[in-house]
């Protein structure tokens, strides 16, 4: 005691360094009780959003807790000013860091969690689809009050910065035109909502193909062979796009065929109905619709229009009303012309001899 007593600053030491080894048990003894008590309430409830909660906080509330531990204990350090304010400074950051992050990670979870429920209780995308896009707008939102604690904690004016930053932006905003327009076709999309993911739609150029995710910038569409589209979101909002799965997943179908002058049109049209009705790809709820649609050179041109069940088998579909209609005209007896173009040829007076012809 005597030794403490004679030498304050070796004393001060001693105390900073026991308050940091007790924050240090402390913090973990704290970790330890903090996790048990939420997971025993926790497991008293069905959903899983209190256990990622737990995990999510368990880690940074430790080391605040040990941060706030040390920084008490610098305070009672025999330094220099200078240097106590740079630790101050430094553990003043590396706490804001670690609320940041938690923050971020509870956002995160909540927003996953209403999603879900929300996505379940209404029966539809739009909360799963504005999900990924809340998250990180929710996300960027705690960076930037985090980033401006931590400035003004070090002496930075921010009011001078913000207006640097808002003329930065604008000359940001001309260089990235089609970057922001993008962004706000994407918000367009989501609001509007002229098809959900997991829609089938096809585009101005003909493409067709699933949609799998509406991002910020663009739209990644899988197409039928396996590949993936991405198309920007600002085309999608300008140009025309057929969705093929709403309102129903219904769609039209027409298969166009010829028989020969002197047929039956009645018998054939009864026989194309009658090959759409009998394909299990067909919905017989929609009745067919046969149709004459023009006299050519060789051929009465026909139509038939059907309602496949599902766009996605409208190939199938198409496949098995052709196979009905050849085997039913076949038995009928009705032909399908061949194109044949008849040449008559007048008589005439015969050329002189040595004329070319």
């Amino acid at each position: 005691m005597d030794l403490l007593a004679a030498h304050p600053r070796l004393r001060e030491v001693l105390i900073s360094a026991l308050i940091l080894g007790l924050s240090y048990f402390a913090a973990r003894a704290l970790s330890f009780l903090f996790g048990k008590l939420l997971t025993r309430a926790s497991q008293r409830t069905t959903s899983a959003i209190d256990d990622r909660l737990v995990v999510a906080l368990k880690r940074p509330l430790t080391y605040v807790l040990f941060l706030a531990g040390a920084f008490v204990a610098v305070e009672r350090l025999p330094i220099p000013d200078r240097w106590e304010q740079r630790i101050d400074s430094t553990l003043y950051v590396l706490g804001v860091l670690l609320i940041t992050l938690a923050l971020a990670r509870v956002s995160r979870i909540l927003l996953q969690w209403y999603t879900t429920t929300q996505s379940q209780a209404a029966g539809n995308g739009l909360a799963a689809e504005f999900g990924p896009l809340a998250n990180k707008l929710a996300t960027l939102f705690i960076v930037l009050v985090a980033a401006i604690t931590v400035l003004q904690h070090l002496g930075v004016n921010v009011s001078s910065l913000v207006v640097s930053l808002g003329v930065g932006s604008l000359a940001v905003g001309l260089a990235a035109q089609d970057t922001l327009s993008n962004m706000f076709a994407g918000f367009t999309l989501l609001l509007d909502r002229p098809f959900r993911i997991g829609d089938r739609i096809q585009l101005a150029t003909g493409e067709s193909g699933d949609v799998e995710a509406i991002g910020m910038r663009a739209t990644r569409i899988k197409t039928g062979d396996e590949a993936v589209l991405i198309v920007p979101n600002s085309l999608l909002v300008k140009e025309r796009v057929v969705n093929l799965t709403r309102p129903t997943r219904h769609i039209t179908t027409r298969l166009n065929v010829g028989v020969a002058y002197g047929t039956d049109l009645g018998a054939a049209k009864r026989l194309l109905i009658e090959s759409a009705l009998a394909s299990s790809f067909v919905d017989p709820a929609l009745p067919p619709l046969a149709l004459v649609t023009q006299f050519g050179d060789f051929a009465v041109s026909l139509r038939l229009v059907f309602w496949a069940r599902d766009y996605a088998q409208q190939g199938l579909a198409l496949d098995d009303v052709h196979e009905q209609v050849y085997k039913r005209f076949r038995q009928a007896g009705i032909e399908i012309p061949l194109p044949v173009r008849r040449v008559l040829y007048e008589s005439g007076p015969k050329a002189p001899p040595g004329a070319e012809v």
